[in-house]
């Protein structure tokens, strides 16, 4: 009995003892969670098998090594040739579901291209450009093409940017059936159509809004190449070498691997919007008596005309200011008949989009609704109108005399090439010039100054330019005589002198640009740092010039003028019409002050897909592995401080 006692109290201790070293051994550290993991899913099997023949069954399973996640299926993954019903693609732990609702097509190859939507659940690590083939009928097709697209007017990447092809024989087939092969564009713009079958192909892309996979809304964005596209392979011979040093100069292995090529692989395709717009009516208003506001949903090529309604007027009852695209309107009333009723009830003929997207000529009935006061919701800046104060003070009994405002928009220093306006408050029906007086200072006196004009702009009645060849660093003075200037209102305007003094030479640069392989014909731009044009050049006798540039950092877009209009002019699809062809000067200007400038451009010497400079293009990744290294001495531009004999 005691013996037996013994035994049990052994065991109960050494129970005790085994379990406070297990748990010892299960608490020794917190796991760190190990190094970070880089590696993105490894695709394992999937049924039907990759480029496996004879696929009946519409539903497809791919399974991976770790548990994954699909970044946006409906949008992210492509299926070729496209399908009418969304698919239904949905991720389980290590595995992706897939249901075709259409049916398989016999004898089709298709593709699956998951694109950059497959990553591992942890990390976020994406498996880039994984794609599924296999085939309804005994063979899969395997040809293949590839190339990249840019936007047609800054050569931007396009991202997702669907691209097909139909069948070359089929002219009509972009506008009017679902793309036979389908892909979409990656973040650098590049795609690939696989699977594809021999033949001839014509190539198309659409910003595809309506997932139709055609050209059929007039507002999307697209691409097209007139020449047939004919798919092809070539089996080539590529050498690895492995060295057996650091150095790389003992070459330890030398091995040869056979790799198909496919053709064509660098097709360039350029985007373009046809710049359609619905023309519609989209707002009037009248802020105060004399003035209606017109705003048109955009440009039109002719100005609207208004016909009075509940009022007889005389012929030229209303002066119109515009924008250069006649989109806006100011019509200012000078018939007192009319202004100063409340109501002002007009037709207004103008041109309009129609039901089938024809622009018509169309008249509207249109009231101007005018209610009196300062704070009146006509005035959305809740501020008084030159004409509410001048009715307002002719109600008071104190007498007080109004004058036509003037803008004085001069400001203390102009550039050199500049024309400086003054705008008045109102249109004039009287502009006496021998009241106006342009002097400069020579040696400490006011001198006139003999050769200058002034000259009404040509969009708004109100503004007047002063034209003149200035001279470097000198003061000049604007003088305007009392009621030089009346208005179609009656006031005149008070004395103004205006003070101003031109930048001296050293505050400018000088840039000429030697465009070799463009002698005429085209146009150049220098872009600020947003890609945003603030000079114009024409290419004259090979080269551009830009006199008088604000020193500053610069780069260059030159423009085939092909409609000689001297603006980008977009491409049209009905009438085959590409856009017009731009190029990038793949280098970043510095201009200095006082410095010249001169600089060769071989035009077309950089492939199309690499001239627009790296900091300018907006699509593209935080961390890119394709930036390139900073531009060395040896690539900067000329610099002189010498006068240049172009200038």
């Amino acid at each position: 009995m005691k013996k037996s006692y013994i035994k049990i109290i052994t065991r109960l201790f050494s129970i005790i003892a085994s379990t406070i070293i297990i748990v010892s051994c299960a608490s020794i550290g917190t796991p760190t969670g190990g190094p970070r993991d880089y590696t993105p899913p490894v695709f394992k099997k999937s049924n039907p098998a990759p480029n496996q023949t004879e696929v009946g069954n519409n539903k497809l399973t791919l399974e991976f090594d770790e548990n994954i996640q699909l970044d946006n299926p409906s949008e992210n993954v492509i299926i070729s040739p496209p399908q009418k019903e969304m698919p239904k693609i949905k991720a389980n732990l290590k595995r992706i579901d897939i249901e075709l609702i259409d049916s398989l097509l016999p004898n089709t190859s298709y593709t699956i291209d998951f694109g950059s939507a497959i990553k591992d659940n942890n990390e976020g690590n994406i498996l880039n450009g994984f794609s599924l083939a296999f085939s309804t009928g005994e063979k899969i097709d395997s040809l293949q093409i590839s190339g990249t697209i840019l936007n047609a007017i800054d050569l931007e990447p396009i991202t997702g940017m669907t691209i097909g092809l139909h069948p070359a024989d089929n002219d009509t087939a972009f506008t009017t059936l679902p793309f036979a092969r389908v892909t979409r564009s990656d973040i650098y713009g590049k795609f690939t159509i696989k699977n594809l079958a021999e033949g001839k192909y014509k190539i198309y892309g659409v910003k595809d809004a309506d997932r139709n996979y055609k050209f059929n809304a007039p507002t999307e964005d697209i691409a097209f190449l007139d020449e047939v596209i004919i798919p092809s392979a070539t089996v080539t011979s590529h050498i690895d070498t492995i060295y057996s040093d650091t150095t790389r100069t003992i070459i330890d292995t030398v091995m040869t691997h056979s790799t198909t090529r496919f053709f064509p692989d660098s097709l360039v395709l350029f985007s373009f919007n046809e710049g359609f717009k619905p023309l519609y009516l989209s707002k009037h208003d009248r802020r105060d008596r004399e003035r209606l506001l017109v705003t048109l949903s955009d440009a039109t090529t002719k100005l609207m005309h208004i016909t009075p309604v509940n009022f007889e007027a005389k012929q030229d009852w209303y002066i119109v200011e515009r924008s250069s695209t006649n989109d806006t309107l100011t019509f200012w009333i000078n018939d007192s008949i009319a202004y100063e009723l409340d109501t002002i009830q007009v037709v207004a003929d103008y041109l309009k989009t129609d039901s089938v997207l024809n622009i018509v000529a169309a008249s509207d009935t249109l009231n101007f609704i005018y209610r009196e006061g300062p704070m009146s919701k006509n005035n959305t800046n809740n501020e008084e109108t030159t004409q509410q104060r001048r009715r307002r003070k002719a109600k008071t009994d104190t007498i007080e005399v109004e004058s036509l405002e003037l803008d004085e928009s001069i400001s203390g220093i102009i550039d050199i090439y500049s024309s400086p306006s003054i705008r008045f408050g109102a249109p004039l029906s009287k502009l006496d010039q021998s009241l106006i007086s342009l002097k400069t200072l020579v040696d400490s006196t006011w001198t006139d100054v003999k050769e200058w004009e002034i000259e009404q702009d040509t969009l708004s009645p109100r503004r007047y330019k002063i034209k003149h060849k200035w001279d470097f660093e000198k003061k000049y003075m604007l003088t305007l005589d009392s009621a030089c200037a009346t208005s179609i209102y009656g006031l005149s305007n008070d004395s103004t002198s205006l003070d101003f003094k031109v930048k001296k030479s050293s505050e400018y640069s000088n840039l000429y640009i030697e465009t070799i392989g463009v002698t005429s014909g085209a146009f150049a731009e220098l872009l600020d740092n947003k890609d945003k044009p603030v000079r114009y050049a024409t290419i004259k006798n090979g080269g551009a010039e830009f006199p008088y540039v604000k020193p500053g950092k610069y780069y260059v877009r030159l423009v085939i003028d092909t409609d000689n209009n001297k603006k980008f002019t977009t491409g049209n699809f009905g009438k085959r019409q590409q856009a017009e062809q731009v190029y990038y000067y793949p280098k970043l200007i510095e201009l200095k002050p006082n410095w010249d400038v001169e600089q060769t451009w071989n035009v077309f010497e950089t492939p199309i897909t690499k001239q627009k400079p790296y900091e300018l293009i907006k699509n593209k990744p935080k961390n890119d592995p394709n930036k390139p290294k900073e531009i060395t001495e040896e690539n900067e531009p000329i610099y002189s401080n010498r006068p240049s004999a172009k200038f």
